[in-house]
């Protein structure tokens, strides 16, 4: 049986990467960002953090998911979040949140917070496994359809709560890619 390696690697986002991240967009989203909205987030690297997840294969890179948030004053606020549509439910998606809240700590944020659409229940599930908690609505925050949006929030994510479920989500991640069965190489941060 021949083992295919597969590495992944999270770097930041670059210019050159958002036409293919408008790409996974109009899969997996009604309504994509605009493209200059990338760029326009791109330039404001102090307020700004984009990433993406590059997975290498057989000689091969491509990006297969990306996210993005921005940083004010204590708070960090996630922005995006998304995997490519033939991939999704493996992990990617939470691979690439630990990323963010890694930035969140990286660049001194106290809390994090975000939307989420009310019919995604797996994001939630996931946020909730993070110590998030839902504290809101918004009305009609979805332009595509009017659908609400869940406001959640992290408490301290310093607390001792907070960070266990941190470890214990990196721990998971560890375990789940080292578990695929096509031989997984460990996550890298370029």
């Amino acid at each position: 049986m021949v083992q295919v390696r597969e590495q992944l690697a999270i770097e930041p986002m670059r210019e050159a990467d958002v036409p293919v991240v408008q790409e996974i967009e109009r899969r997996i989203f009604t309504t994509p960002w605009p493209r200059n909205a990338y760029y326009r987030e791109l330039s404001s690297r102090n307020s700004a953090y984009y990433i993406v997840l590059r997975r290498e294969i057989g000689g091969h890179s491509e990006i297969i998911a990306y996210g993005g948030m921005w940083r004010m004053y204590d708070e960090a606020h996630v922005t995006t979040i998304g995997v490519r549509h033939d991939l999704q439910h493996r992990g990617y998606g939470r691979i690439v949140f630990a990323a963010l809240l890694q930035a969140a700590y990286d660049t001194g944020a106290r809390w994090v917070t975000l939307e989420v659409r009310t019919s995604n229940e797996n994001a939630m599930r996931m946020y909730e496994s993070f110590g998030f908690k839902v504290i809101g609505r918004r009305k009609g925050y979805y332009t595509d359809n009017g659908e609400d949006a869940i406001v959640m929030w992290s408490d301290s994510i310093y607390a001792p709560r907070f960070r266990r479920a941190y470890e214990a989500n990196l721990e998971r991640i560890e375990a789940e890619v080292k578990g695929l069965r096509r031989g997984v190489g460990p996550i890298r941060d370029r």
